[in-house]
C-alpha cells in the first residue's frame, strides 16, 4: 500500500546531529501543521554528502515502532526531543511523549533500542524512564523532556528538563551503570533535586534543554538555553562541565568559581643546589 508523502509545515523542534555506523543523521520533531501532530523524525545525509547542502539530506521520516506502526497516535499524543545513546555496541533512543487527549498526562521520557541500519525504527518496545513526579518538575505544567546522555567512566548521566519553559525550567538527572540493562527502569536512579535551576547561576533564569560536546582537548562543555531575566527572551549558553569528588557532573560552576582571578597568574622560584 503506497502512503502519500506527508507535508511538514512548521514547529520544527530540537534538531540533533548523531553519527550512527559512520552515517550522519538529524533527529528532530516536526508536524503536519497542528501542534497535536508533533512527532519525532529522522533525516539521513547521503553518502559523501555535504551537511550544509539541503539537497544532500533525505526527506524526514517519522519514527515508527519495531512493527512499523506509528510511535504515537497523531492528534492525541505528541513525541519530540529524541536523542541517541550509543554504548557497548548498542544503540538506544530516548525521547519525550505527551498525551493530550482525552486528558493531558504531561510529558514523560521513554527509552528503546534503535535499529542502527534504520534509525527511524525502534528495535524494542518503549520503556518509561521518568515522569514529572517531583514538585520542581510540575511548575506551571508537568513536564520531563529534552533527554541527553553524557557517558563517563562506565556511567551514564542522562539529563532532562522539567517544568514550563519559563523561569521555572530546570535540569534533572538520571544515572545508570553503562553495563546495566538500560531497558530495565530499575537500572536507573533519579536525583530528587535538579542540577540546574534559576538559583544556580546569578542572572540566568530557567536553564534547560542541555546537551554536551567535547572539544579537541577532551574538555566537556554543557550547551543549554536560559533567560537573562524572569521575563527575558531565551538565549543559548555554554559552560565547562566539572566533575565532583563523586564523579557526578557539576553544571553550575561559573567562571569566577572556576578560577579565582587572583590566582590567574602564578609564579614559582626554583633553587637548584649541588650536593
Amino acid at each position: 500500500i503506497h502512503k502519500p508523502m506527508i507535508t511538514i509545515k512548521g514547529l520544527l523542534w530540537a534538531p540533533e546531529f548523531h553519527i550512527i555506523e559512520d552515517r550522519l543523521y538529524i533527529f528532530h520533531a516536526a508536524t503536519t501543521g497542528e501542534f497535536f501532530y508533533e512527532e519525532c523524525h529522522v533525516m539521513k545525509l547521503r553518502e559523501g554528502g555535504d551537511p550544509t547542502c539541503a539537497a544532500d539530506w533525505s526527506m524526514p521520516r517519522r519514527v515508527v515502532r519495531k512493527d512499523g506502526t506509528e510511535l504515537c497516535e497523531a492528534g492525541r499524543v505528541i513525541s519530540l526531543d529524541m536523542t541517541v545513546i550509543q554504548v557497548n555496541g548498542e544503540c538506544y533512543a530516548a525521547w519525550s511523549e505527551r498525551q493530550f487527549v482525552p486528558e493531558d498526562l504531561g510529558a514523560w521520557v521513554y527509552i528503546a533500542k534503535l535499529d542502527p541500519k534504520e534509525p527511524w525504527r525502534l528495535a524494542s518496545d518503549p520503556v518509561l524512564l521518568t515522569k514529572p513526579d517531583f514538585g520542581w518538575a510540575n511548575n506551571h505544567t508537568f513536564v520531563d523532556e529534552g533527554p541527553f546522555a553524557l557517558i563517563r567512566d562506565g556511567r551514564i548521566f542522562l539529563t532532562f528538563s522539567s517544568a514550563a519553559v519559563d523561569a521555572t525550567y530546570c535540569v534533572g538527572l538520571l544515572t545508570a551503570d553503562a553495563n546495566a540493562d538500560l531497558l530495565d527502569p530499575g537500572s536507573w536512579t533519579k536525583g530528587n533535586y535538579p542540577l540546574l535551576t534559576s538559583r544556580s547561576v546569578p542572572g540566568e533564569y530557567g536553564p534547560g534543554h542541555n546537551s554536551y560536546i567535547t572539544d579537541d582537548d577532551g574538555v566537556t562543555w554543557n550547551v543549554y538555553h536560559a533567560r537573562p531575566g524572569v521575563e527575558g527572551p531565551r538565549g543559548s549558553g555554554i559552560r565547562r562541565v566539572h566533575f565532583g569528588m563523586d564523579e557526578y557532573p557539576v553544571l553550575d560552576l561559573t567562571e569566577e568559581r572556576d578560577l579565582n582571578p587572583a590566582l590567574a597568574e602564578v609564579s614559582i622560584e626554583v633553587i637548584v643546589q649541588r650536593d
